[in-house]
């Protein structure tokens, strides 16, 4: 008909909605950020779905009809497996309806097991009271776990993953004027859940000569009837505790020590005095001796300037209620560059008497091959080292160095293991700050915050005076590298007192909002930059100084104590010596890199 108009009508598409829900957090050892679902319809994959840990997804418009919903199982680098499941997984979607699926996560169950056989207490050993503890590598991963095992007897070690090939290992023994070397036969075992493959663990035993060795000590105060000496071997073996009886300020005492071995020499605490060791380490060869020199503490250092710190609104005081600023070196990780390599006693001399530093930190990693590996080997690792800060009169921070996984609750029990064993040796001194979690990251403030509610308290129970250093989100960005801002903190802060929240800083990366973060936060709450660079975030690149004076000044205006990173010869550029300086022991200027050189001066200006 003219003048009308032709109307094709079509059958309308029925569409529902279908809300998926992942109450399952992202777990510590993972990478990725979401997980994955697949949606099915009649038996093809029409959609996969990133779903954010721990969030919501909304998926609208999908056709009517009947979907089955599967998650992806989700590896992490440690050889974890985490399952998801889907409920319900299959759903009905109808137009105009909306149907919710729920996604959780669970670790799988780790089957497979291996059993260690050990062979009973060689006679040379009569007397002996360790048991050896056996250290299992993953082959793929270089994750380890370690067990302790009974002479003579066979000890089955579960909980691992199965199909998974583990190295053997375990310290050779230092006794009596023996050493036993182990052998495990076979050297790697592949874990399985059904059978139980074993490895026999032998020693064999050859003497080795040793030497009495004088220790003589001088300058101690008349008062001190006796002084306890810890000698710490290379090897690894038990340390040597020896009490020197004292008459007047001075004795000696001869121990028999094997030839060869390298011992690192420490002494418990004398009040007043400071405390040198020469030579040290010591290496025992034939006619060695050991002087032990006490002399009274100089009223110069900074220790015995400031006494006792402790934190005041958002400064650091002295014993005197005045701020003050540290400023100082971080390690390098100790497994790497730790004790005898970087961090000897003429490089700390160095630091403190030429670079005028009055804090130093140590960096204690706990994976990457560190902490562990060996708690025992670590522990006192950290701790003569803090008596080699205390025997110069300045400062320590004890860094508790997480990095991967970023979820400081992972380590939690050897947290408390560790911080319980340093706190309990240390407790009387004056010169200790502790770092609880160096850079927490891919957590929520929430979660960091949980763990410090729950190591501070292990700490407080055995040393109520020391400051604690709390990490924060984002690599200690104050969050700014995870898309937050301090108030979150400012909203939930930790509820003790005498502590501080750590920022972490690399010039040529981190730009003006990070400074600004820096500025605002330390208006309202008290700020540690234990870890900073000249460079990019990887410790390496081209130094920016610029950026960095800019960070040096407003640190310097506000009394924001740092420590940067790093005392060592790395190759890359934040290391500040150069190549080879560590092994040559020639701590000298012309040694050190450009960032050396400026971060030396920064130390010496007021």
């Amino acid at each position: 008909m003219d003048g009308s108009t032709t109307v094709y009508l079509g059958t309308t598409v029925e569409a529902g909605t279908l809300v998926l829900n992942n109450t399952s957090n992202k777990p510590s050892d993972v990478a990725q950020n979401y997980a994955l679902v697949h949606l099915f319809l009649n038996g093809r994959v029409v959609n996969t779905i990133q779903l954010p840990w721990a969030s919501s997804i909304t998926l609208p418009g999908l056709a009517a009809g009947n979907y089955n919903l599967s998650a992806e199982t989700v590896s992490a680098s440690n050889g974890n497996n985490y399952h998801g499941t889907v409920q319900p997984s299959n759903v009905i979607i109808e137009d105009q309806q909306t149907v919710n699926a729920t996604v959780s996560y669970t670790l799988a169950e780790r089957l497979g097991k291996v059993a260690i056989s050990v062979q009973e207490l060689p006679s040379v050993l009569t007397g002996y009271t360790q048991s050896p503890t056996v250290l299992l590598t993953h082959s793929q991963t270089g994750n380890s776990v370690s067990q302790t095992v009974a002479w003579n007897s066979s000890t089955t070690i579960s909980q691992l993953k199965e199909g998974s090939v583990y190295n053997l290992s375990t310290e050779a023994i230092s006794y009596n004027g023996y050493t036993c070397s182990p052998t495990f036969t076979p050297d790697n075992l592949t874990a399985n859940a059904t059978t139980t493959p074993a490895s026999q663990l032998t020693y064999q035993c050859i003497q080795v000569n040793q030497h009495l060795v004088p220790f003589n000590v001088t300058g101690a105060p008349p008062s001190l009837a006796s002084l306890k000496i810890t000698l710490t071997p290379s090897d690894h073996s038990a340390p040597v505790i020896e009490t020197i009886n004292l008459n007047n300020g001075a004795g000696s005492s001869s121990i028999l020590l094997t030839e060869g071995l390298i011992y690192t020499i420490s002494a418990e605490t004398v009040a007043g005095y400071t405390i040198k060791f020469s030579p040290q380490p010591l290496t025992v060869v034939a006619n060695a001796v050991e002087t032990i020199t006490l002399s009274p503490e100089s009223t110069r250092t900074p220790v015995a300037i400031n006494g006792q710190l402790t934190v005041c609104g958002t400064k650091l005081c002295n014993q005197h209620g005045t701020p003050i600023q540290l400023k100082g070196m971080s390690s390098h990780g100790l497994q790497w560059y730790g004790q005898g390599k970087c961090i000897t006693s003429q490089s700390l001399d160095v630091l403190v008497e030429n670079f005028k530093a009055n804090v130093f930190r140590v960096a204690l990693y706990v994976q990457e091959g560190g902490y562990e590996t060996n708690p025992a080997k670590f522990t006192q690792e950290v701790s003569a080292l803090i008596n080699e800060a205390y025997n110069r009169g300045i400062y320590v921070i004890v860094d508790w160095h997480i990095l991967n996984p970023g979820d400081p609750n992972y380590n939690l029990t050897r947290a408390k293991q560790f911080f319980t064993e340093i706190a309990t040796i240390h407790k009387d001194k004056n010169n200790v700050l502790y770092e609880i979690a160096n850079e927490p990251n891919g957590v929520s403030w929430a979660t960091i915050k949980s763990y410090a509610d729950q190591i501070i308290p292990v700490i407080r129970a055995i040393d109520t005076k020391a400051p604690i250093l709390i990490g924060t989100r984002g690599w200690s960005s104050l969050g700014v590298s995870e898309g937050q801002t301090y108030q979150e903190i400012v909203n939930n802060p930790v509820q003790f007192p005498n502590v501080m929240y750590t920022f972490h800083f690399y010039a040529a990366s981190h730009r003006d909002n990070y400074l600004s973060a820096l500025d605002n936060a330390s208006q309202v709450l008290p700020i540690f930059v234990t870890e900073f660079g000249t460079q990019t975030f990887s410790g390496d690149g081209a130094n920016d100084f610029a950026m960095s004076d800019r960070y040096m000044q407003l640190m310097a205006n506000k009394q924001i104590g740092w420590t940067n990173w790093n005392y060592s010869d790395d190759f890359r550029s934040g290391a500040i010596w150069k190549t080879n300086t560590c092994a040559s022991g020639a701590w000298v200027d012309s040694n050190l890199k450009e960032a050396g050189v400026y971060i030396k001066n920064k130390i010496l200006t007021p």
